[in-house]
């Protein structure tokens, strides 16, 4: 690695070769500058470099001098950051308003925004920043324990050792970028990159990916309700130590060989299923002395827990048995939630990335697993019932602490964000941005759809160019347009398909297409009935919404109807929590009992769900709610 001496803030030569890869002098000189100053540098040498509007596969946007130049700009900038716009955009990822109420609503970690939150402007978020009750409430509820919101500016944070030296180490970087989510606190992520890198100035170099995956984790508190909601948080046995002590447990278990793979082998966002494994070291060493399974076998742990019918019959479905060690639910059994929990977090014990999922089947609600059984392959149906039509498994990514689908892991399991055509169109949406930032509009624009083209699968820069076109007002026919090859072009990818679908939908609406609107999402309905009724059941859900605002409880009662002779049998618990409850609550609130007890009966006699399944036991308690 190369080690740069050169004092911030002395004088640089301009004039670079962006058609090679950065040079330790190029390095050298941008390091002198200061990071806004070499920002603003590079932004204008980008800017005169990249073509927009004339991206094929083998340009700039793909090369890799390039991507390594465009990575020293994402470095710079975010260094130049001052702390107190990135506590305004946390403001903004946990407070909203409502569409029903004026008052402010807090979401705290795990928990995602409800479907009428009208956002804060940054404005109003760079105010509520400085309010002591609002840092109180971020710093008590979303930071983890003992942080703070800070001040200054991000290369203050990361330390002048740490900012300069990964400049040079563009594989770094490169992991760094490849990773990053909007959601991600970089204050924190920065901090703890330091804390691990001063603790082990060697180690954290081998083991680059690990450290990332540690910093990105460990930016926001766990969920209260982590692991799950089925068992109280105080049984738990969590322990949440220090970044630095963290990254120190993990390697001393890879060179001890306690683990079944080499963490080394994975990438930042592989080894994020493996670090969040927020248990003490005893449950840990229990896990990897106890576990005899392989890679290859691993799926078995699912079934090593007995399971209790009894639990699910009397209604138990919150452990009350003690604390919630492996050892006590390989003693006691459990029910699914207990199982994958058990599964999965012995998995990440043992160096496998897991994940657990929950989902809705046709009769009701259950949980699994999925783990990597090598460095190339997921395998996520561990536990899953293939009886019960569970359409979608639902987990939490612990970067985000926001839902993830089986779905997604399938794309990471491709390692989608590694191939080439990714990692052009990621470069090419990032020279959006400094045109944007530059008042270029057109070009802008262009190189957003430069995105698209390198690599039309990728969502990312399909929704960055639905957005900037509705920011900038384009005309909407042009909007319309970009909508409709989106869905084209992501028709491998449902969930990002129907976003698209339902943005196509409401710019139909504006315009007084009603029965366009209609028609897009009814195909939303149709193409989902089978594979994605969870997406179907959204668009049911939205109609019945509307149908009772509109129209009070007979219009809504019409529509909720219709909607479920549409989704028919293949709804099941999709249906009933997103379409039934909704609806069967709005009619109690106005008093409607009866109406609400005639609801829930018909859905009974839709789905038929076996005695004492998930979904008969929901149903009951709806019924009893209605009396």
């Amino acid at each position: 690695m190369l080690m740069l001496t050169t004092p911030l803030g002395s004088q640089s030569a301009w004039g670079y070769n962006l058609a090679s890869r950065p040079t330790n002098s190029d390095i050298t000189s941008l390091a002198s500058e200061g990071f806004e100053s070499a920002r603003n540098h590079l932004e204008s040498e980008l800017a005169r470099y990249y073509k927009p509007g004339d991206q094929k596969k083998t340009t700039p946007a793909s090369a890799t001098a390039f991507v390594e130049w465009l990575d020293l700009w994402r470095w710079c900038e975010l260094l130049s950051r001052e702390t107190s716009t990135e506590n305004a955009a946390l403001v903004q990822r946990h407070f909203c308003r409502r569409a029903s109420s004026a008052g402010l609503t807090f979401v705290p970690p795990g928990l995602t925004f409800p479907p009428d939150a009208i956002p804060i402007s940054l404005e109003e978020a760079s105010r509520m920043a400085s309010a002591p009750e609002v840092r109180r409430e971020l710093q008590e509820n979303v930071l983890p324990s003992g942080s703070n919101l800070e001040g200054g500016l991000l290369s203050d944070v990361a330390g002048k050792s740490l900012a300069i030296e990964a400049m040079a180490e563009p594989s770094f970087l490169r992991s760094f970028f490849a990773n990053c989510d909007d959601r991600d606190f970089f204050p924190l992520v920065l901090k703890n990159l330091r804390s691990i890198r001063e603790a082990y100035p060697t180690k954290w170099r081998e083991y680059a990916n690990l450290a990332l995956a540690i910093a990105f984790v460990s930016d926001s508190a766990v969920p209260a309700f982590w692991p799950h909601h089925q068992v109280p948080s105080d049984l738990v046995p969590k322990e949440i130590a220090p970044p630095e002590v963290q990254f120190g447990r993990w390697v001393e278990a890879n060179e001890s060989r306690k683990l079944l793979l080499d963490l080394r082998r994975f990438s930042a966002n592989e080894l994020k299923f493996v670090v969040d494994a927020f248990i003490t070291p005893s449950e840990m060493a229990w896990a990897q002395k106890k576990i005899r399974l392989r890679p290859g076998n691993f799926d078995q742990a699912f079934s090593m827990i007995r399971y209790r019918d009894e639990r699910i019959t009397a209604k138990k479905y919150v452990w009350e048995y003690g604390p919630y060690t492996f050892a006590a639910i390989e003693k006691s059994g459990g029910i699914c939630i207990d199982q994958a929990h058990h599964a999965a977090l012995c998995g990440k014990s043992l160096g496998l990335p897991t994940i657990m999922f929950s989902g809705q089947g046709s009769n009701g609600g259950h949980a699994w697993f999925g783990y990597m059984s090598s460095t190339s392959k997921w395998e996520l149906n561990c536990g899953r019932d293939s009886s019960q039509n569970l359409v979608t498994g639902t987990g939490l990514d612990p970067q985000t602490w926001q839902p993830v689908s089986d779905h997604d892991i399938q794309q990471l399991a491709a390692r989608f964000r590694e191939r080439p055509e990714f990692l052009a169109s990621m470069s090419a949406m990032a020279m959006g941005e400094i045109f944007e930032h530059a008042g270029q509009l057109n070009e802008a624009q262009l190189a957003l759809q430069d995105a698209t083209r390198l690599c039309p699968e990728n969502p990312v820069p399909w929704s960055r160019l639905g957005d900037f076109m509705a920011r900038v007002k384009s005309p909407v026919t042009d909007q319309l347009r970009v909508h409709e090859q989106a869905v084209r072009a992501l028709s491998r990818n449902p969930d990002a398909k129907v976003r698209h679908q339902q943005s196509l939908a409401a710019l139909q609406r504006q315009t007084g297409n009603s029965l366009d609107a209609a028609k897009t999402e009814n195909l939303i309905l149709t193409q989902n009935l089978n594979a994605r009724s969870d997406l179907s059941c959204e668009v049911a859900a939205a109609r019945v919404k509307a149908a009772l605002e509109a129209g009070g409880e007979n219009k809504g009662a019409m529509e909720f109807h219709k909607q479920l002779q549409s989704i028919g049998k293949a709804g099941g618990g999709n249906f009933v929590n997103q379409v039934g409850v909704p609806f069967v609550n709005a009619l109690l609130e106005k008093g409607s009992k009866a109406r609400a007890l005639r609801t829930v009966d018909i859905m009974r006699q839709k789905f038929d769900p076996l005695d004492s399944s998930p979904l008969d036991l929901q149903l009951r308690a709806m019924a009893k709610a209605c009396k």
